[in-house]
């Protein structure tokens, strides 16, 4: 056991010390020098006092340091953010595009393209600085929380309001929230793995050491905490001596700014996407060059014309600002539904998630736990539950609420408090007849925890654990009858604690069980059914007995109640025998931290995407290792908090499926404006084709594209990019993250079909208003040269038109429900705003003729909603075509195909648990 540090120094209730003055900056004493002082030292030259600052000299002191922000804020620089917007690849072609035209001769044509370039590049900079906004509020909503003492008062605030000064205290489980120097411990040991790679608990007290000299290691001064560093045993209370910046997580955090940071998957598929686009337009418009000489009797300046119209043609304008607004959106849904994200990558991630590696404690069950009795140990003495209530009492880190309110703590510590106070033994009084003057704090690795007290010259061991792991302390057979007793209360899906006592040089003698029961979540069972059907399999990983595991599994549905490894026999195992255990579903009890970072590890290898969930510091490894952590909000540690991407604001398993059906809804709305972006690309294409091999007038003007591109398409692209889910969202296997934005059957649809459509939808209103003004096919078309704006005018009717119908035939559902604006008020929004804008294109004066149009009759507008019905149309054949099939669902059916034409579809498996 160890020997507790020096007590944690008393902290008045009330009353208010007299606070220094004259410490401006961040102090430059250095932590060598503070951990060779006495505790009242430190805090003389911190100008603090016993009881914490005052709440008027805490805000003088944040005013002049700063906020303590462990990871500092990336320095705004708006100029060098919209500077980027106006150098990535497609803007640099759009630039290429205005080069050109100016050099053809046709500075109009330049000035409308820099325009655009201009234009598009601050509305991704304003929505890109909207999705910094959304995740910096999120970040708030999961920030760091610490306990500092203000004028004796204890309150729990954010961690970026400590100033040096501060008076803090920490118990297990929490992270250290500034660099600190110890006042007190009691059996402290601390994680630093955050800041050395090195996993094993270090040991630390308040008692001042021999200056080692200024050259000396901090992180080896016993009495010194880092920023960053968890809290695993004991408890404690230290003074704040660095914050922001100048703490150690601080330095680290510039070491990584100066770094720099890779792009998500997403993003790296998104740029994968924009280059090939831009080699594809450049191509296009060097053969343009080429056809345009060698069909049309054109001029070198006239064929350049063209190919700037290719290339603006297939350059998707308005796909990057989308995206940003998509991910920030989802985001915010996620938070919406009690999934706060701490990184906005692991929105795209969730989506693919194959394997839920789940907690029991919290997250299946309710955490509140209550006993539901107690069973002696056969043979032991009469008293042996009163004592058993003493031990509860004294051998238990929980701690009486403020205004003598509830106990707090763990909520087992919290359980065994209340059952001890129930039988008649006061928690204060009993600490004060029995103070502790030695403990070993509970490990998930050892499974107990052992306190040694002693009242006057009577000393005294109590011992609470494990069945199986305290009975292995005495040395001895275990009672009679114990086994079936644990047996039967965990198959009552009951934890088990063994109570035992030892005098000082006697043996350790078991008291006997005490019974906790914590009911299952009832929203559960439907959360597990939901996961079924989605094809992610739920993995049981917890450190309670085997049966105990058992009866929970199977009251929340799971199939794998009748498969349970224990810890000690995953040991044995190599990683293909262990792999395939979880493939079948068998879920794992009496694990180890290091076990469940193993799981993590191998299914992960084995090509699963893994969200594992837990609250405690035992699992911050096998958090931190997993595609996406998913942490308890409510009653996690911090140190889980801070290893999670995401944070459940109401500890609800059924809330990670809820994360999961948002995860793949945004996927998919990103492949929805993908696809509809790409779809006006094609249709603008094609007249500039048929400019090169018929003797025709050019059918779209360049600023026209550029009018469909970043005009009537944006807030259309936009209402896809935020559409609800699909009910039919999770009655599909997952896809791997890796699967491409753009994928076969995708993107036949979009460039075979719809865009094939829209095409054939603008070709057909440019020769249809020609034909109701006398011309004949195979006529010529010089005759009419005086209506060739007008007919350009209505090509581009023809495909926003085709536009308007892919707005519907990219949504999900019945057309009764796609029609619908309900669902997605922005659907309607962007349809109105485009029409309207459509309209005023061709009818206000001098906006007109700056985009090449001329007005039409009003009947010629009949053609809007014509064309989009066209569309809508010749989607039905697609559709009925992929409703087909036993599981009738249209999106169902469609998505499980698309997995499996692409070759991306996981392999077989049982997804049932």
């Amino acid at each position: 056991m160890n020997r507790s540090s020096p007590p944690v120094p008393p902290v008045a209730a009330t009353g208010q010390a007299k606070q220094p003055h004259g410490i401006d900056a961040q102090p430059g004493i250095h932590p060598v020098d503070l951990a060779a002082l006495s505790v009242e030292g430190r805090i003389q030259a911190l100008g603090s006092a016993p009881n914490g600052l005052t709440e008027a000299e805490a805000a003088r002191r944040r005013l002049a340091h700063g906020d303590n922000e462990l990871t500092p804020p990336r320095r705004s620089r708006p100029l060098r953010t919209l500077l980027a917007q106006f150098t990535h690849t497609l803007a640099l072609l759009l630039w290429l595009g205005a080069g050109l035209a100016f050099a053809a001769g046709a500075p109009e044509l330049g000035l409308a393209i820099v325009a655009v370039v201009v234009l598009n590049g601050v509305f991704a900079f304003l929505q890109e600085h909207r999705a910094q906004q959304v995740v910096s509020s999120l970040m708030r909503r999961v920030a760091v929380r610490a306990r500092v003492v203000r004028a004796g008062v204890e309150r729990r605030v954010p961690a970026r309001e400590l100033v040096p000064g501060d008076v803090v205290r920490l118990a297990a489980g929490e992270i250290v929230p500034a660099d600190c120097i110890l006042l007190g411990a009691d059996s402290l040991s601390i994680d630093l793995s955050m800041l050395t790679g090195e996993t094993a608990p270090v040991d630390r007290g308040a008692a001042p050491v021999a200056p080692p000299g200024r050259g000396a290691e901090e992180l080896a001064l016993p009495s010194l905490l880092p920023s960053g560093a968890s809290v695993v045993t004991g408890a404690g209370e230290a003074l704040v001596f660095a914050t922001g910046a100048e703490s150690a997580a601080g330095k680290i955090a510039l070491l990584l700014e100066q770094g720099g940071r890779e792009g998500s998957l997403l993003e790296r598929q998104v740029a994968q996407l924009s280059h090939v686009t831009a080699m594809i337009a450049v191509i296009a418009g060097a053969a343009t060059l080429v056809l345009a000489q060698a069909f049309h009797r054109v001029g070198p300046l006239g064929t350049l014309t063209f190919a700037i119209g290719v290339i603006v043609a297939l350059v998707p304008e308005g796909l990057l600002p989308t995206l940003s607004v998509s991910l920030a959106i989802g985001a915010q849904r996620m938070a919406a539904r009690g999934a706060p994200v701490r990184r906005l990558s692991a929105v795209e991630v969730v989506g693919s998630v194959t394997t839920i590696c789940t907690d029991k404690t919290g997250t299946l069950t309710q955490n509140a736990v209550s006993v539901r009795g107690f069973t002696p140990a056969r043979g032991a003495s009469p008293d042996a539950e009163q004592m058993a209530r003493l031990a509860a009492a004294l051998c238990n880190n929980a701690r009486p609420g403020p205004a003598g309110g509830d106990y707090e703590g763990d909520p087992v510590d919290v359980a065994l408090a209340r059952w001890a106070a129930a039988g008649g033994v006061d928690l204060a009084e009993a600490r004060a007849r029995w103070p502790r003057v030695a403990d070993t704090a509970f490990d998930a690795r050892r499974r107990y925890m052992a306190v040694t007290c002693a009242a006057g010259s009577t000393t005294r061991e109590f011992v609470k654990g494990a069945p199986e792991a305290v009975v292995a302390l005495t040395g001895a057979p275990a009672p009679a009858g114990l086994d079936e007793a644990v047996v039967s209360a965990a198959g009552r899906g009951e934890r088990v604690l063994l109570l035992a006592v030892r005098d000082a040089g006697g043996p350790l003698t078991c008291l006997g069980l005490v019974c906790l029961h914590d009911p299952t979540r009832p929203e559960v069972p439907a959360a597990i059914a939901a996961c079924r059907r989605a094809g992610v399999r739920v993995v049981i990983l917890t450190g309670d007995h085997p049966a105990t595991a058992r009866s929970v599994a199977a009251a929340v549905g799971l199939d794998s109640a009748d498969r349970l490894v224990e810890g000690p026999e995953i040991e044995a195992m190599d990683d293909r025998a262990l792999l395939e255990l979880l493939q079948a579903g068998t879920s794992l009890a009496r694990t180890t931290p290091e076990q469940k970072l193993r799981v993590v590890q191998v299914l992960r290898r084995s090509g699963e995407v893994v969200v594992v969930t837990g609250d405690g510091v035992n699992d911050a490894p096998a958090l931190r290792a997993a595609d996406v952590g998913v942490a308890m909000g409510l009653r996690g540690t911090e140190v889980a908090k801070q290893a999670a991407d995401i944070i459940l604001s109401d500890d609800n398993f059924a809330t990670i499926v809820a994360a999961i059906e948002e995860g793949r809804a945004i996927k998919q709305n990103i492949r929805r404006f993908v696809s509809y972006v790409f779809t006006s690309n094609v249709a603008e294409l094609v007249p500039f084709l048929l400019y090169i091999f018929f003797p025709i007038p050019l059918p779209l003007a360049i600023v026209q594209v550029l009018a469909i591109d970043l005009g009537t398409d944006v807030l259309p692209a936009l209402a896809l990019g935020v559409e609800p889910a699909s009910p039919a969202t999770l009655h599909v296997p997952p896809e791997p993250p890796r699967r491409p934005l753009l994928t076969r059957e995708l993107a036949l649809r979009t460039f075979f079909l719809c865009g094939a459509v829209e095409a054939l939808l603008g070709v057909a209103a440019y020769f249809g208003f020609f034909w109701a003004h006398g011309w004949r096919p195979f006529d010529s078309l010089d005759p009419f040269r005086a209506l060739e704006r007008e007919a350009a005018t209505m090509t581009f009717v023809g495909i926003v038109s085709g536009q308007i119908g892919c707005l519907f035939a990219q949504r999900d559902g019945p057309l009764r429900t796609r029609l619908a604006f309900w669902s997605n008020p922005w659907v309607a929004a962007g349809l109105a705003i485009e029409v309207a804008l459509a309209i005023a294109l061709l009818y206000v004066p001098g906006l007109n003729r700056l985009f090449a149009m001329a007005p039409v009759g009003p009947a010629w507008l009949l053609w809007l909603p014509g064309g989009a019905a066209v569309m809508v149309l010749v989607d039905a054949p697609r559709r009925a075509m992929r409703g087909r099939g036993p599981r009738g669902g249209v999106e169902a059916r469609g998505a499980l195909e698309e997995l499996e034409q692409d070759g991306t579809r996981h392999p077989p498996r049982r997804a049932s648990s």
